[in-house]
């Protein structure tokens, strides 16, 4: 489906992971309720979407909105509406992975063969990381690891924090080193030579803390502070000599900016800024930023909002495509112009839901399932993409058990 004109890196969403899968728990109406703050989010923004209630197979008709936010000139908007792409045929089936209820905020194994969760089946069984294989639905979960720290793993690296200790381990040769980051996480640099950090004055008020952020090679040589984020933090690297940060102007600030920061000379790009700024969330390659506004004095500004993380670029989406969001990943690496932005529309009414694709650089969007044909609901936002990008696991509202649906290619 392609509901849009053009718009301008992974989670899960995240956020945690990031992600917003969690933040916009309000794709879910049922059983436990959404977060207040969630629910608000949707509530400001959905109200167009609400009143027309389009089918989700409709002639789309949302629109971006050009601004002039960013410190570069955002590129030229084509003016003509694309022409709607249809439901992928053969329609996805979903699949049902685990019985019993089990389990929720699922996540996925390196490798994308396993799905798996915390838990803890049983009095005599340990609490730990379980998975089920994706080849071998509804079997008996599978006992991983009782190392919790997996969960957040990336396929070469593992970060353990504890205490004043900051260990990474490389998964490969299973070698250990201390760095020198005093207990906090730390972001590894996409080409796995640096690493950075931010230590916050977390005991003061959340009004006067500021955040120092640190440098080190991935040994942890040669660290050194770099900037100071006056209520600020670390959320990633854009590339191998960006980091993605934000701050304010000072402590009194009531707007949050997010930036784009280079390691070598220390510049700052501006990408955005708010005062009410949520589920920020970087593609794949880290061209594009996603993020989302509420309770905004100016209504224009209220809503998802894409990015290019050069400022060159920043527009919003219509409303009509208020919902949760995830980044797709590629089988070896997304290219900006590889990266899919997931999306479940919100729809508070709706009895089922469904997902559409967002191509940032050509603004298509393409509706991958029909409530129709493959009717599942979502609960509570608890659903995440696989590292290959071909399947997305989530906790079925009707059951509360996990179920697969593989997602039409590209």
């Amino acid at each position: 489906m392609n509901y849009l004109h053009f718009l301008p890196r992974n989670i899960v969403i995240a956020a945690g992971l990031l992600l917003l899968a969690g933040a916009l728990a309000a794709c879910n109406n049922e059983s436990r309720p959404p977060d207040a703050s969630v629910t608000a989010t949707a509530t400001s923004v959905e109200v167009a979407a609400v009143a027309a209630q389009p089918s989700p197979s409709a002639t789309a008709t949302a629109t971006l909105t050009p601004t002039t936010e960013p410190t570069a000139t955002p590129t030229t908007t084509p003016t003509s509406t694309p022409t709607p792409t249809a439901t992928p045929t053969p329609a996805p089936q979903a699949i049902q992975l685990t019985t019993g209820g089990c389990c929720t905020q699922p996540f996925w194994s390196p490798d994308s063969q396993q799905v798996r969760f915390i838990d803890k089946p049983a009095a005599d069984q340990p609490v730990g990381i379980w998975g089920v294989s994706v080849d071998a639905p509804q079997t008996a979960p599978e006992f991983v690891t009782d190392r919790l720290e997996e969960s957040t793993a990336s396929p070469d690296y593992l970060i353990e924090t504890n205490g004043d200790t900051t260990v990474i381990e490389r998964r490969a040769d299973g070698q250990r080193w201390t760095v020198p980051a005093g207990g906090r996480t730390v972001y590894i640099s996409p080409d796995e030579t640096r690493i950075a950090w931010a230590v916050t004055n977390s005991d003061a008020p959340s009004s006067n803390q500021v955040s120092a952020l640190w440098l080190a090679n991935l040994d942890g040589s040669d660290a050194q502070q770099i900037a100071t984020l006056p209520r600020g933090g670390l959320s990633g690297w854009i590339s191998n000599d960006v980091l993605f940060i934000s701050s304010r102007e000072s402590l009194d600030s009531r707007q949050q900016i997010l930036y784009a920061l280079s390691v070598s000379d220390g510049t700052r790009t501006e990408l955005a800024r708010a005062e009410r700024m949520r589920g920020q969330s970087l593609s794949p390659s880290g061209a594009w930023l996603v993020y989302y506004v509420t309770f905004d004095s100016d209504p224009s500004k209220n809503g998802i909002w894409l990015v290019s993380t050069d400022g060159s670029q920043s527009m919003v989406l219509d409303h009509d495509l208020f919902g949760a969001y995830q980044w797709r990943n590629c089988p070896d690496g997304c290219t900006p112009e590889e990266d899919r932005l997931l999306m479940v529309p919100f729809r508070p009414d709706a009895t089922y839901h469904w997902l559409v694709e967002l191509n940032p650089a050509t603004g298509e969007v393409r509706q991958l399932t029909d409530p129709d044909v493959t009717p599942i609901k979502i609960a509570n936002g608890d659903w995440r993409v696989s590292p290959d990008g071909r399947t997305i696991a989530f906790v079925e509202s009707s059951d509360r058990n996990i179920w697969l649906l593989d997602l039409p290619e590209g």
